[in-house]
């Protein structure tokens, strides 16, 4: 028997083993718990989720098969959250604004120019009695959307032109991409654009063919997405950031058994962990990317930053008038303990 045809034999045996192994594994599993989400394979959020779905099949010892759904395959934030109430899923991810349908509060979070730099959104995330009232909140809004948490995502958001921009005047009357969040859409009328929702899987089109002549999304998305084919100018205003929050089905997490719940819990706290971590260090190659394709990248002078905050009022005033103060507050008294922790840690290592 030749060598060729003995490897061939070889080949298609482990195949036939790695196919029955396969089956069998499947066979087994007690649970399915499907992940879907709107971020794409080129993302950050498709690796973290990927963590969470291996760390959940290797420690559930195959009890539990994980089916991963990026790239909104499964359908847009607010598809994806009624699949969760339906029961079809069991976990997704949104922004803020992507599960406003539901708890319209949670815009709190995407209120511009609240949040002075990234150790103070870190710390807020990571607020224990701020999680905790989100998580009652949502859940009875939603009779089934449980919160596992907050995570830090593509980083802050930044308005993006097909023309030069270094203050608020140069994106006037602009048709300018937002999410479907009256938030998003009050900020970018407040400072003379025309806000245009337009869902995440359809924006790439959507600027090549001049139904949006802009973004507002963090630099990590624009590159992550070829969105810089069309977008070549960015000024980093750094109007909010992209707080992720993961969500799971309450009745597929109750329904598993003890050991099977800490596994999910503790996979969740390893995809955070990479959340956290991953997209800044990999932003740093990605505004390379940027430059290199003919982007620019304006840092404003406190002056020209100045144009921008008098979209911070308008946006104010339409919270308030529509949701009260509660949860602004929540906010702002979770941003006031991070910012002392903050400073405290500052003190201590410095020896203040």
């Amino acid at each position: 028997m030749s060598m060729k045809h003995k490897s061939s034999i070889i080949t298609a045996t482990l195949a036939g083993t790695l196919l029955f192994g396969t089956s069998a594994a499947q066979a087994e599993a007690e649970f399915t718990m499907k992940i879907g989400h709107v971020a794409a394979v080129t993302q950050p959020l498709f690796d973290c989720a990927e963590v969470m779905k291996a760390h959940v099949e290797k420690y559930s010892s195959g009890r539990i098969e994980v089916e991963h759904y990026p790239a909104g395959q499964l359908g847009n934030f607010r598809q994806n959250i009624e699949q969760i109430q339906l029961e079809t899923l069991e976990v997704t991810l949104t922004s803020g604004g992507g599960i406003s349908n539901v708890f319209p509060p949670i815009q709190a979070f995407d209120i511009p120019y609240l949040f002075n730099g990234d150790r103070i959104i870190e710390k807020v995330m990571e607020d224990s009695e701020l999680n905790a009232r989100l998580r009652a909140d949502v859940l009875k809004a939603s009779d089934n959307v449980r919160l596992l948490g907050m995570t830090g995502g593509p980083g802050w958001r930044d308005f993006f032109s097909k023309k030069p921009v270094r203050t608020a005047a140069d994106l006037e009357g602009i048709k300018m991409r937002t999410i479907e969040s009256p938030v998003a859409m009050e900020l970018s009328r407040a400072l003379g654009m025309n806000p245009t929702p337009v869902a995440w899987p359809e924006l790439y089109t959507s600027l090549a063919t001049g139904v949006v002549e802009g973004t507002k999304n963090s630099l990590g998305d624009v590159v992550d997405t070829n969105l810089h084919d069309f977008v070549k100018y960015a000024v980093e205003d750094h109007h909010t950031n992209t707080i992720v929050f993961w969500w799971i089905g309450d009745k597929f997490l109750q329904s598993l058994p003890e050991d099977l719940q800490n596994v999910v819990l503790d996979g969740y706290h390893a995809l955070a962990n990479t959340c956290n971590g991953l997209p800044g260090a990999l932003n740093v190659k990605k505004y390379q990317k940027f430059v290199e394709a003919g982007g620019v990248v304006h840092i404003p002078t406190p002056e020209e930053k100045a144009t921008f905050l008098p979209g911070q009022k308008p946006v104010l005033d339409w919270y308030v008038e529509n949701h009260g103060t509660e949860y602004l507050d929540l906010v702002k008294a979770a941003i006031a303990r991070a910012e002392a922790a903050v400073e405290a840690e500052r003190a201590a290592v410095a020896g203040r």
